[in-house]
Formats: C-alpha cells, sequence, structure tokens
C-alpha cells in the first residue's frame, strides 16, 4: 500500500513520532509511524506511550519515541507506505521503512549527531508561503540548510517566535551560521528518495537545499 498525502495548516503544527526497530545489518530497521495527517499530536497522551508495552506488543527489538516535534512549513505532500496504527492510544500513519543512519544510538536524542550531516529514504514536497519566516542554516561547503521542525525537548521555553533568535542560544561550530528570511515568494522542497538531513545542538532539524531539492536558494 502507497498512498499520497497533502496535508495544510502546518506552521508550528505539533506532531510525534514513533520508530519500531529490528536488528539488521549492524544497525535498525524502522518502521516509521507520525501523527500527520491523523490530526495534532497530543502532548500528554504522547508522554504517556510505553515504549516497552509497544515492543512486546509489536514483537520487535525496540521501540524509539522521537520528541514531540513542530513543523514549519505551511503545507507537506509525503507518501504513507502502509496501514495506520493505533499506538498506546495515539493514532499514526506509516510513512517510512528504512534502514537508521550511521551513528543512530536510541539511548541519545539527536542533538548527539549536531551538524553532523545524514541522509534518510523519503519522498515528500515541503511548501513554505511567501512572508513565512524560514530559518536556516549554512554550513562550511555553502550548504543552505532549511528548518524542517523544532522541538521543546531539549529547551522547553522555546518557541516558533524564538526561532528567529536561536542564533543566540546554539554552540555553532566553526564555519557554521545561523539566519532567519522572510520570503518574498513561494518555496519548496522536493525530495524523491533521498533527504539530506542535520540537527543542531538544540535537536531541531533541518533539510539540506542538496541536488536541486529546493525550489531555490532563501540564503542568497
Amino acid at each position: 500500500m502507497t498512498e499520497t498525502i497533502r496535508v495544510e495548516g502546518l506552521h508550528d503544527y505539533p506532531q510525534g513520532e514513533i520508530f519500531l526497530l529490528t536488528e539488521a545489518d549492524g544497525g535498525y530497521d524502522a518502521l516509521v509511524y507520525n501523527t500527520t495527517g491523523r490530526g495534532p499530536c497530543p502532548d500528554e497522551a504522547f508522554a504517556a506511550i510505553d515504549v516497552d508495552k509497544l515492543r512486546v506488543e509489536y514483537g520487535c527489538d525496540l521501540v524509539w519515541k522521537n520528541p514531540r516535534r513542530f513543523w514549519l512549513m505551511d503545507a507537506l505532500t509525503i507518501d504513507i507506505v502502509g496501514e495506520p496504527a493505533t499506538l498506546g492510544g495515539v493514532d499514526f500513519n506509516l510513512l517510512a521503512k528504512m534502514h537508521m543512519p550511521a551513528g543512530f544510538d536510541p539511548t541519545r536524542d539527536q542533538s548527539s549527531l549536531a551538524y553532523q550531516p545524514q541522509q534518510i529514504h523519503r519522498t515528500n514536497v515541503w511548501e513554505f508561503n511567501a512572508g513565512r519566516q524560514v530559518h536556516l542554516l549554512r554550513s562550511p561547503d555553502d550548504v543552505t540548510w532549511v528548518m524542517q521542525t523544532y522541538t521543546n525537548a531539549k529547551s522547553p521555553d522555546l518557541t516558533v517566535d524564538g526561532l528567529a533568535t536561536l542564533g543566540d542560544r546554539l554552540d555553532l561550530p566553526e564555519g557554521w551560521t545561523y539566519r532567519t528570511v522572510t520570503l518574498d515568494r513561494d518555496f519548496a522542497i522536493t525530495t524523491d528518495g533521498v533527504a539530506n538531513i542535520v540537527p543542531d545542538d538544540l535537536a531541531n532539524m533541518y533539510q539540506g537545499l542538496i541536488d536541486g531539492v529546493g525550489s531555490f536558494d532563501p540564503w542568497s
């Protein structure tokens, strides 16, 4: 089963993600479930999901719960690759079947890989409307990375309004720069198979404008 859905009204929209992990090839194969398309992720209900209970229920080696995040695009188009599921009382869509990237450690959050680019398999379109602020990293190799989600898991006072000055709070490595830009026209990131992603040291996640995935480079 593969179905493509488009979801609008996503800016600052809470989403939750659960990974059902099976050991394979020195790492983990994953079924990736996300609440997107099933309604905004409820904070308390998501926090209460018992990953050990899910591991037993689904017969996998490990269940990993990504900290609750907030989308920053205005709309997205994404593939659903299997049947939806209710996990711990919360409704999810199955969005990916993938092998976890090198360096993934289920005992640590994604800030442990801060500023270390990774690749994941994904097919999607992120749409940002003209007039929307986008929050960008620039790496030393002159690649622009566009924030796709932020999280307050490591910094509880972080809100969408604080992203414009987030650069003052990040521990940026030498050669990395943070910038917020207001779009003068509609902007899209279209990924057909492989997405280049990178987290910052507060576990916010960005997608790189590599191999022509961006309709233009908003850093310029």
